[in-house]
C-alpha cells in the first residue's frame, strides 16, 4: 500500500480564540509530519457582528501577514496556501460583497464554507449544532447547496455535522438533508469534507446506535452511491493535530467506505 500523500486544507490557528499555535508553528509541525500543502482556514470574521468562535474583524490583515510570513519562511520545504473558513450568509452578498472581497481584495487562495450558522426558509438564524428539531438539518442542506451555487468555495466542511444533535437519530430528514448537499455538491464540484475532528471528539451514544458524532457512516454511504469523491481535512486546534491518528484513521476510512480521496485543489 503506498504513503498516503500528505495535504490538508482545514488549519485553524490562536486567532479563532479556541486554537493553539501561529501560522509558522503549524507550518513547522506540517514539515516535520512531511506534508506537501497546508491550507490556513480560521474562522473569518464579520465586518458588523461577531457570531462567536472566531477572530475578531480587526485581526483579518495580522493573520493574512502572519500566513504569508509563514509561506515565505517554508516556501522550499512545502506549498501553504491562505484560506478561510466562513458561513454562508446571504445578506453579506448584498452591496459591498463580502465574499468576493475576501477572494478578490484579500487574495484568499480559496474560501472553506462551514456552516455553523444558517437562515432557514423563513430567513431565521440557527447553529446547526443546537437545532430543536430534526427538520432544521433540511434547512441547513439548502443553505448548504446555495452556498455550493455561488462558486465561492472549493469545500464544504464537515457537511454532516448535524448529525451532531443528540434527541434524536439517522431519520427521513436526515437522509433528505444528505440528498440535498450531495445533489449540490454533484452539480458544482464543490468537495465534501471528511472531517477528523469528529473522531477526536470521540464516540457517544444516539437513538440510531454509538457512533461518532460525525462522520455519519449511513451519510458517506450515500456519498459513495453517488460516485463522488472527497477530501480529507484535519480541522487542526493545534499544531500536533495536523497529521494525528484521527487524520490517518479518515484516510483509512474513507479508502474502506470505496470513496477516492482529492489531494490537489483546483486553484
Amino acid at each position: 500500500m503506498n504513503e498516503p500523500v500528505k495535504a490538508n486544507y482545514h488549519t485553524h490557528t490562536s486567532h479563532c480564540g479556541h486554537a493553539d499555535g501561529l501560522p509558522f508553528d503549524y507550518a513547522e509541525s506540517a514539515v516535520k509530519n512531511g506534508l506537501c500543502k497546508l491550507g490556513f482556514s480560521d474562522h473569518a470574521p464579520f465586518s458588523d457582528r461577531d457570531y462567536g468562535y472566531r477572530m475578531q474583524y480587526s485581526e483579518l490583515d495580522t493573520y493574512c501577514k502572519e500566513v504569508l510570513q509563514a509561506k515565505q519562511a517554508f516556501s522550499d520545504r512545502i506549498k501553504i496556501f491562505n484560506s478561510l473558513e466562513i458561513e454562508f450568509l446571504p445578506e453579506y452578498t448584498k452591496n459591498q460583497n463580502y465574499y468576493e472581497y475576501l477572494l478578490n481584495v484579500k487574495k484568499m487562495d480559496y474560501l472553506l464554507c462551514g456552516e455553523h450558522f444558517f437562515r432557514d426558509r423563513n430567513n431565521e438564524l440557527h447553529n446547526i449544532t443546537g437545532i430543536k428539531k430534526s427538520s432544521l438539518a433540511i434547512d441547513y442542506a439548502l443553505a448548504c447547496r446555495n452556498a455550493m451555487h455561488t462558486g465561492y468555495f472549493k469545500i464544504l466542511a464537515h457537511p454532516d455535522i448535524f448529525c451532531i444533535n443528540e434527541a434524536w437519530g439517522w431519520n427521513s430528514d436526515y437522509e433528505k438533508a444528505t440528498d440535498i448537499i450531495i445533489e449540490g455538491a454533484a452539480s458544482t464540484g464543490v468537495l465534501l469534507e471528511f472531517n477528523a475532528n469528529g473522531l477526536r471528539r470521540g464516540i457517544k451514544e444516539y437513538p440510531d446506535g454509538v457512533r461518532f458524532q460525525y462522520p455519519h457512516r449511513r451519510f458517506w454511504q450515500k456519498v459513495k452511491e453517488a460516485g463522488l469523491k472527497a477530501i480529507v481535512g484535519s480541522d487542526a486546534h493545534s499544531p500536533d493535530l495536523i497529521w494525528d491518528k484521527a487524520v490517518t484513521d479518515s484516510i483509512a476510512m474513507l479508502e474502506e467506505a470505496g470513496i477516492e480521496r482529492v489531494t490537489e485543489l483546483s486553484l
